[in-house]
């Protein structure tokens, strides 16, 4: 029993590993997020603004998160970019090579779930 028990919890620890954020898939530079400002398109959900670009490149989709001071204190807008980053890792695998995401609260809700955001990650066209 103790064997099989240790095996689901490395198995489990294996695949939170292989599911990550690395620096490749951030939007990391001012210039990015302007860029997807000025070319791209804004999609309204309900829980928050997606505003994205599709680019020629072949590369894995970015994700880049703003969550300003009036959405709360730091622990809220800590906990919307950790969810809003959780839900992005399990739907990226749908999105086109290319794509730029750029994600902001609507307004200020503290009780924001993955399944909210997921829901307003459908929206965004795949072409």
């Amino acid at each position: 029993m103790l064997i099989v028990e240790e095996d689901k919890v490395e198995s489990a620890l294996l695949q939170r590993k292989l599911v990550k954020f690395p620096k490749a898939a951030r939007l990391l530079q001012r210039r990015q997020f302007q860029k997807i400002a000025k070319e791209g398109r804004r999609i309204y959900g309900k829980s928050i603004y997606i505003q994205h670009l599709i680019r020629p490149h072949p590369v894995p989709p970015k994700l880049g998160i703003t969550v300003s001071k009036k959405y709360g204190k730091a622990h809220d807008r800590n906990r919307f970019k950790r969810v809003v980053r959780e839900a992005f890792r399990e739907y990226a695998i749908h999105l086109p090579q290319g794509m730029e995401i750029h994600i902001s609260p609507k307004k200020e809700q503290k009780t924001i779930k993955k399944h909210d955001i997921a829901l307003d990650l459908l929206l965004v066209p795949l072409q």
